[in-house]
């Protein structure tokens, strides 16, 4: 089947871009966050964003090209459009999704949509348009277009049939539910269905709900019109009824029936009115059709009987010719020995054109062949692309923890006063051991007076402090970091102590009372 792309033009004229409308996928209006990340942040997180590829089943979101390009320059993100380089480093302001008159837009993946809602909000008037990706035998493309499917009953007749609107991605269950509400079909009744591509197909069963309508009846264009029968199962004679042409089968459909389509809200209002009128357009026009056909094929008839009576009297002088016609039998000898040379010669052409129907399906067979070997060594490929990129999203979220405790730990710097030495520290830190007094302190359960230069004072011998404020920083004292000092080791079990660090006062006593002989034995 050959596929049409509608032009981008028409496809915003589709989607009605520019003008007050309702849109698929309709979502309350975000307010946004008054707490955006710096640029900076923003850019590391969008970025990749971005440069995200067309996936089957992803969804994407209309913006205005020239907000987007706005946006990119403020984070400092390069851009290939030439007529908005001009644009100020400025924050771009709510999402624009429309502009009167505008002809360029973009397409956000949602991933990146969402982000960006949630930082700047949607302008005032402007709507989510929510896009869906499918995937075309010429390559993953944003469905601009539903496609307009005929459903109707298996038992209806041709002309009695609804048109209804759905996406290619479409459930099938979604589907079936539609039309069980169409038909006003009871919930205590099985149904399931029958669909074909287009008129000139062969009527299949479909029985995977869970899959889309596309990829069972493998659709192609945005403007074919599949066909859609819904065989409702009888409790005297079970499936009795399928579609005209097809033998009847007790197989069940699996998988749940769909209330919501893959969007929010897939049929809006306008286009609903637009619909009813076409069917009673449809309908008005059909039935003008079928009386405008009666009186043809009353008339057809008439005409029929008048030549019969015609070719009947011409057979009768023909009969009577043919007594004084005996020239005629040696002509049609002659016809009769010049067709069965040609007869020879047409058989010595299908021979010739067998032998080439033999030599065109060996070359077919090497081709698929080398197709199929070339699509192992692809598929080869993405699994390391895909391996490859799970790497890099792995960084990326220990990236943004690190950053994130960097974060938390510049907002909650605290000084300390320990004994006359001055620590600078963060709240982080100092609540790293949760059962330790210095956690118990800074846990905003106790009200602590802070001195004259904001630092906190605690009436302890601040020399050896560092140690404890490492080992919280660390998590634990590193091998090495401690001067081999007894004494030294003594004076820290005991500011261990007071400040309640009781894995660090066990390693403490550890290195006092554990001491190995020069044989290697370890006595206490």
């Amino acid at each position: 089947m050959t596929s049409h792309i509608r032009p981008l033009s028409a496809c915003l004229e589709r989607w009605n871009i520019g003008s007050n409308m309702e849109t698929v996928g309709l979502l309350p209006t975000p307010v946004p966050s008054t707490n955006s990340p710096e640029p900076t942040t923003q850019r590391s997180i969008v970025e990749q964003l971005l440069d995200k590829k067309l996936a089957e089943g992803d969804f994407w979101y209309v913006v205005v090209a020239e907000w987007l390009e706005h946006l990119k320059k403020y984070l400092g993100i390069a851009s290939t459009r030439k007529y908005y380089q001009n644009k100020a480093a400025s924050p771009p302001g709510p999402i624009h999704t429309r502009r009167d008159y505008a002809h360029t837009v973009d397409f956000l993946h949602e991933d990146a949509w969402r982000m960006l809602v949630s930082w700047y909000g949607l302008a005032e008037g402007h709507k989510p348009m929510k896009l869906v990706v499918f995937g075309y035998k010429r390559g993953a493309e944003i469905e601009h277009n539903l496609n307009s499917f005929k459903v109707m009953l298996s038992t209806s007749p041709a002309e009695d049939f609804h048109n209804v609107r759905f996406s290619k991605m479409e459930r099938a269950g979604h589907i079936e539910w539609k039309v069980r509400e169409l038909y006003r079909t009871p919930k205590s009744q099985q149904t399931r269905l029958w669909a074909k591509a287009d008129v000139d197909s062969d009527w299949q069963p479909v029985l995977h709900r869970d899959r889309s309508m596309g990829k069972i009846l493998g659709v192609d264009s945005d403007f074919t019109r599949p066909i859609v029968a819904m065989e409702v199962c009888s409790r005297e004679a079970g499936w009795k009824s399928p579609p005209e042409g097809v033998e009847p089968t007790d197989e069940l459909p699996f998988g749940p029936l769909y209330e919501h389509s893959i969007f929010d809200d897939v049929t809006t209002a306008w286009e609903i009115d637009i619909h009813d009128q076409i069917e009673q357009i449809g309908k008005s026009f059909i039935e003008k059709l079928h009386g405008s056909f009666s009186g043809f094929v009353h008339k057809s008839k008439e005409y029929v009987e008048e030549r019969e009576g015609h070719l009947r009297e011409r057979e009768r002088e023909m009969y009577e010719r043919e007594s004084v016609t005996d020239k005629l039998t040696s002509r049609l000898q002659d016809k009769e020995r010049r067709l069965n040379e040609e007869l020879a010669t047409c058989e010595t052409k299908t021979r010739e054109f067998e032998s080439r129907r033999l030599q065109l399906e060996k070359e077919f067979l090497e081709k698929v062949e080398k197709v199929e070997k070339n699509l192992e060594e692809r598929t080869s490929e993405l699994d390391k692309q895909k391996t490859q990129l799970e790497k890099e999203k792995n960084n990326f979220e220990e990236e943004m923890r690190k950053m994130s405790e960097l974060h938390k730990i510049r907002d909650s710097r605290i000084k300390l006063d320990i004994g006359g030495h001055q620590f600078t520290t963060s709240l982080l830190s100092l609540t790293r051991d949760p059962a330790s007094m210095l956690s118990a302190m800074f846990s905003g359960r106790h009200d602590i007076k802070k001195e004259a230069d904001g630092s906190y004072f605690i009436d302890r011998d601040g020399t050896h402090f560092r140690y404890i404020l490492n080992y919280l920083r660390d998590g634990g004292i590193k091998e090495g970091t401690l001067p081999n000092c007894e004494n030294l080791w003594r004076e820290l079990l005991t500011e261990a102590e007071y400040y309640q660090l009781n894995e660090l006062a066990e390693y403490l006593n550890a290195l006092l009372f554990c001491k190995t002989s020069p044989d290697g034995d370890t006595f206490v």
